[in-house]
């Protein structure tokens, strides 16, 4: 696995628990500290904290926080290019992680999904243009925040102008979007899980206290029966994505058939499957755990 160790230790040792339950033996290491290494003769290994070690039969993606870090896409395209079988690829984490691009990607390979529409912030934008093509009130995003990190809902033009005084004379370092806000969807969502190119579960989420209904900002899991149409979608988006595992979140629209694209996720959220266990859901897991082989022994 590559990834920040601290930042998501319990995220990663359920992970771990995952494939415990699958004997498969796992070890996480964080990018950094993986030598890049360009060879017109490969020897079958790879030099982590200066010690030569075999090639791992797969490599999981655990954390994408760093996908703007040279190192870390340096790192993963060398296992992809030696024939490890990498999930998910650099490519799919990039256009996952890109929210605007990510919509155009999911408009140009599934025609009848609902976009939420969205703006993003440059000098040339101006308030009254977000106005008049969203209005108020909108949600503002950073461009890879997750978790529901960086996001906040804005109420009128005043607060929008306010913030973006202050974002603009600190030195915060990330892209902002602005973007319609479904609010038929406040403080709830779906997330749907896709791995190897079939939907193994959907949730929906709700957070009574938040508009914001992740789990880590304080909300909770339901088992969702997602309708064939958000399962078709998400298939198709996984494919167009190149997503061996990831979910896909949507939101809800007006009706009890309407939905919007919120985003695409190269991770799931391993934490979602635990929750589910602790509810009695021993099935969710054994679902999982046949998928995750499956796509690991490729």
């Amino acid at each position: 696995m590559v990834g920040d160790y601290s930042a998501y230790e319990k995220e990663m040792a359920m992970a771990k628990q995952l494939f415990a339950k699958l004997n498969i033996d796992v070890d996480f290491v964080n990018f950094n500290d993986v030598s890049v290494v360009a060879s017109d003769n490969p020897n079958g290994k790879i030099v982590i904290n200066g010690e030569e070690v075999d090639y791992p039969d797969f490599v999981l993606v655990s954390t994408v926080d760093e996908r703007d870090d040279y190192k870390f896409r340096a790192v993963l395209r060398m296992f992809e290019t030696l024939g490890i079988n990498c999930i998910n690829t650099v490519d799919s984490i990039e256009k996952a992680g890109d929210k605007i691009y990510s919509f155009q990607i999911a408009k140009q390979f599934v025609q009848d999904i609902k976009l939420p529409k969205t703006i993003l912030i440059s000098p040339d934008v101006s308030l009254d243009f977000i106005e008049k093509e969203i209005g108020f009130p909108l949600v503002l995003k950073i461009m890879d925040g997750n978790q529901g990190r960086g996001i906040s809902l804005i109420q009128t033009k005043e607060e929008l102008d306010n913030i973006l005084n202050v974002v603009t004379a600190s030195e915060f370092g990330q892209e902002l979007m602005v973007q319609e806000a479904i609010l038929s969807s406040k403080g709830r969502d779906i997330r749907v899980i896709v791995v190897g190119g079939e939907v193994i579960h959907s949730f929906a989420r709700y957070n009574e206290n938040d508009f914001k209904s992740n789990l880590h900002q304080g909300g909770s899991l339901e088992t969702f029966n997602a309708p064939q149409s958000l399962i078709d979608n998400s298939i198709k988006l996984a494919d167009a994505f190149g997503l061996k595992l990831g979910s896909i979140d949507y939101l809800f629209g007006e009706s009890e058939d309407e939905f919007y694209l919120c985003e695409v996720n190269s991770v799931p959220g391993i934490s979602y499957i635990f929750n589910a266990q602790s509810k009695g859901d021993n099935e969710l897991i054994q679902k999982v755990l046949s998928a995750i082989l499956r796509i690991t022994s490729k």
